[in-house]
């Protein structure tokens, strides 16, 4: 790796000068009139050795200008090393990426790996999913790709919410309705017809209708959980009514992320600790971990020096009802005993901040988390709004159904087709398949390039362009770079020499391209999908500055034209990693 390198360099001659050479920040310069890298250290360093930082920096100088890679060393300002690097060293990296197919990105190994459980997409059973279960899917999806390409075990757990009060709603709505079916009699009644089954949209309007209900009559909630009791505690009509809607939910569920390219290694949900949850709560009382208050049953979790005020963990109802917080803590011990992972992600709305800390801090009272392990941390992010800045809605007021925005991105799509004039000959099954990809593109880079905690306004008309910080604008040049390279099939493409390479433009894709693992390492470390977003946009970026000023092609130079098609065959391999790791498949042509 670039950085790497430069930073194994750049130590040894902090050591040779007599320096630290631990935490030394390399960067890419502000300044390009200054130099390509900027060095940093000296500046923190002056406050252990009570020197000024530019005294430390020239210290060093005469050592990192007597390494040969290294051009134009100087001290600029209070302190900043600037220098750039030589040719040929640039030259064999970007040589070595573009016939790597992991495009210099190592693979860890030994220690290095953890398994990592991340808990995303979480939809409820029993609705249809909408614009709320975007981002949760699609960023934890993101992570699972990214951190299984760099060598973690990963495991994609989406958690539903198939138990609790919501599933009593539903039933209890159900037999007001239909209330001759078997699911209610007295008892089995071998003699009568199969129990209907209903769609998802069926389902969603009686959620709808019972959560309206639920809210304005206090009957109806009793209601509903007497049902949720019953269901709970294995009343077998309930149960196979209740299987009934889960197989429903699941199967609309697994339709619609496979449309979006979102997987998951395991389909879990609430239901699976259920059994747990009581010898969970008698060992929390028996220890004493667990206390009474007002009836319910709690966990401190504020801090002991009293330093936060953070409010108790309710594990159980004053009515006996067990609470989201105990199905989280059973399902960290089930996680545990299943996967023994190192790491347990939850990527879900960032408005659940404060029960993760508590759950968190629960966990260590607990036990179940010991010694640091497992890492348990919060994935929050922001909401995606509408043009008024509220949630994105339909215009009657509902929430926007995953299938409608699918819909919408696809079509803008075709439509940015129509305008490029791109489509050419192709059957309409192939504009199809392109429109959908790209709406796919559309809709997750939209998403994947904003800061994950962030809010943003989702944009159709500006996030379908094939130009700007956009998906489409990234595959665009994953085809010009196919297309030129399709034409050049004959070249060989093995070496890239920058001696052949003229002009600033063409230095600056070999840097880009070059910066690929230490992005992609830093966007899973960070849990931060837009670095590499912004990554991929840049190189995209440079490479079409470069089309447009270079004749590629005809470059009537043939050892100039080999490295260029050598780096434009680099940027087709990277982008098309890169949108691959973000869910994205780029389509062959456009």
């Amino acid at each position: 790796m670039l950085y790497h390198s430069l930073s194994t360099i750049v130590a040894s001659s902090f050591s040779a000068a007599g320096l630290p050479a631990t935490n030394i920040s390399i960067s890419r310069s502000g300044r390009p009139d200054l130099g390509q890298f900027q060095i940093q250290p000296a500046i923190e360093l002056s406050k252990v050795l009570k020197l000024p930082p530019r005294a430390i920096a020239e210290k060093v100088l005469p050592h990192l200008a007597s390494v040969d890679l290294l051009l134009n060393v100087r001290v600029d300002g209070p302190g900043f090393i600037n220098f750039s690097v030589a040719d040929n060293f640039l030259a064999a990296e970007v040589t070595k990426a573009a016939t790597d197919e992991r495009q210099g990105t190592p693979l860890r190994t030994g220690q290095e790996i953890e398994t990592v459980v991340i808990d995303y997409g979480g939809p409820n059973v029993a609705k249809a999913m909408h614009v709320g279960h975007l981002r949760s899917a699609i960023i934890g999806d993101t992570l699972r790709r990214i951190g299984t390409f760099l060598g973690d075990n990963v495991i994609g757990d989406i958690h539903l919410g198939d138990w609790g009060l919501p599933m009593g709603m539903v039933i209890a709505e159900i037999r007001r309705r239909f209330p001759d079916l078997s699911y209610f009699g007295e008892a089995s009644d071998s003699s009568q017809p199969e129990d209907r089954r209903f769609s998802l949209a069926e389902l969603t309007r009686f959620y709808a209708a019972a959560a309206a209900r639920c809210q304005s009559d206090t009957a109806a909630l009793e209601e509903a959980r007497l049902v949720t009791a019953a269901l709970q505690d294995g009343e077998p009509r309930f149960r196979k009514l209740w299987q009934g809607i889960v197989a429903q939910s699941v199967a609309a569920a697994r339709r619609e992320f496979e449309r979006l390219n979102v997987h998951f290694d395991v389909w879990l949900g609430e239901s699976d600790v259920h059994d747990t949850l009581e010898v969970l709560i008698e060992d929390l009382k028996a220890r004493h971990i667990a206390e009474l208050d007002q009836g319910a049953l709690i966990i401190p979790v504020a801090s002991d020096d009293g330093h936060d005020k953070m409010p108790p963990l309710i594990v159980e109802k004053a009515d006996g009802a067990e609470t989201y917080a105990a199905t989280d803590l059973a399902t960290i011990a089930y996680r545990i005993e299943r996967f023994d992972p190192d790491v347990i992600l939850y990527v879900v709305d960032q408005r659940q901040q404060l029960h993760f800390n508590q759950v968190f801090r629960a966990a260590e009272k607990i036990g179940l988390i010991a010694n640091g392990r497992p890492r348990c941390e919060h994935i929050g992010f922001g909401t995606i709004n509408g043009p008024d800045g509220k949630p994105l809605r339909t215009r009657s007021g509902d929430a926007l159904q995953l299938s409608e925005l699918i819909a919408q991105a696809t079509a803008a799509a075709s439509k940015r087709l129509v305008e490029l004039g791109t489509l050419g000959s192709a059957s309409s099954e192939e504009n199809a398949r392109i429109s959908y990809q790209l709406g796919i593109a559309t809709i997750r880079f939209a998403d994947l390039s904003n800061n994950r905690t962030s809010d943003y306004i989702f944009n159709i008309e500006r996030f379908s362009k094939a130009e700007g910080r956009t998906g489409p604008y990234i595959c665009y040049a994953v085809v010009r770079a196919n297309a030129i390279l399709r034409k050049a099939e004959t070249e060989d493409l093995n070496k890239i020499r920058l001696s052949d390479l003229g002009s600033d433009v063409e230095r600056e894709l070999v840097l880009g391209l070059l910066e690929f693992p230490e992005k992609l390492i830093k966007s899973y470390d960070k849990r931060q999908p837009n670095i590499i977003c912004e990554h991929l946009f840049v190189v995209a970026q440079t490479f079409n500055m470069l089309y447009h000023r270079t004749q590629i092609l005809t470059e009537p130079d043939p050892a100039r034209r080999i490295s260029l098609l050598g780096l434009t065959r680099c940027v087709a391999s990277q982008l098309r990693l890169g949108l691959s790791l973000l869910g994205i498949e780029s389509p062959d042509h456009m």
